[in-house]
């Protein structure tokens, strides 16, 4: 069997997880005694202040703030942007907090087996076997830290 995959977004993929991975690893040693909703504030505005610099440095400031006129698409990025970068990066440093990098990592992966009923209730997208068979067995892997 020949897997195609591009290149670059093999790279780019890659490239993500060791950033991931490096980001738990040392917001967990950082983060020490310090809150989590506050090293995730730290984080939040860190992360602008390297958005905004990209944003400029690549010319895309007036389609940036073009972006913000567009109510619909605005409010949902809100509502992602609370899930997501807010209460999702809180807990998981929270996780950090109170147990290994190792075990939180590994939960914190079964992201893409969580977005599959959403994506089924909110786009109605088909699932198969395969892909529920595959997810049954990653849930069954995150559990077996626990017994």
């Amino acid at each position: 069997m020949k897997l195609n995959i591009p290149l670059k977004g093999f790279l780019f993929a890659f490239g993500g997880a060791v950033g991931q991975a490096f980001g738990l690893v040392l917001s967990k040693k950082g983060m020490a005694g310090y809150d989590s909703f506050a090293a995730t504030q730290i984080r939040i505005i860190t992360g602008m202040i390297g958005f905004a610099a990209i944003i400029i440095i690549s010319g895309r400031s007036t389609q940036t703030l073009q972006a913000f006129k567009n109510r619909i698409g605005m409010k949902g990025i809100t509502i992602g942007s609370f899930f997501g970068p807010f209460l999702g990066v809180s807990l998981s440093l929270f996780s950090l907090k109170h147990t290994s990098t190792g075990i939180s990592a590994t939960i914190m992966a079964t992201t893409p087996i969580l977005i599959i009923p959403l994506a089924i209730v909110f786009f109605k997208q088909k699932t198969t076997v395969k892909e529920m068979v595959g997810a049954i067995i990653s849930v069954i892997g995150v559990a077996l830290f626990f017994i």
